[in-house]
This record gives C-alpha cells, structure tokens and sequence, in this order.
C-alpha cells in the first residue's frame, strides 16, 4: 500500500466544498429547467395579480428572478438530503443469517 492512500477500510472522507458543489450545481441546473419549463406556461405578472400583496408591486424580471430562485431553493433541499443519505449510510449489518 502507498503511503498517504486511504486503506479500504477506512471510509474516504469528502471535503465541504465538495459537498456543497455537490449540492449547488445540481440544483441550479434543476431550477434552470425548472424555470424554462414554468415560465413557458405562466406569466410572472398573472401571479403578482393571484398572490398576497406582499407581490402587488414586482414587475415581470422580479417575477422571473424570484420564481427561478423559489425553484432554486427546492432543488438545494432536494440535493441536501441526497448528499446527507449518502454520507449517513451505514454498512449492512453483518451477522444475519441469509438463506
């Protein structure tokens, strides 16, 4: 074995900024479709006109930015808990008896 190698025994290590590019491209792709795909059926300005008020004064770019970000968001929870139940994942339990 080399000096420096992880040992197939020791479970290999990723770094956070890994981590986060594992979380952070995926879900900017997603919501780039997620947009595209959206925004090709809904008007931004029909949904400042349906939502609270808190939306009565955006314009359409607002509306755009604010959706892609929303869909943004979804994807970064999304691709969190992916990312987390890889790194949680324990080994079979060993010892049962298989038939």
């Amino acid at each position: 074995m080399t000096p420096g190698a992880p040992s197939s025994h020791e479970p290999q290590r990723r770094s956070n900024a890994l981590d986060i590019a594992l979380v952070v491209w995926p879900s900017f792709l997603a919501a780039c479709v997620a947009s595209l795909l959206f925004f090709a059926v809904v008007d931004p300005e029909l949904l400042r006109d349906a939502g609270p008020r808190l939306l009565a004064g955006i314009d359409r770019e607002a509306g755009y930015a604010l959706g892609f970000f929303f869909f943004w968001g979804i994807g970064a929870l999304a691709s969190t808990l992916s990312v987390y139940l890889i790194r949680t994942d324990r080994p079979a339990r060993r010892g049962r008896g298989t038939s």
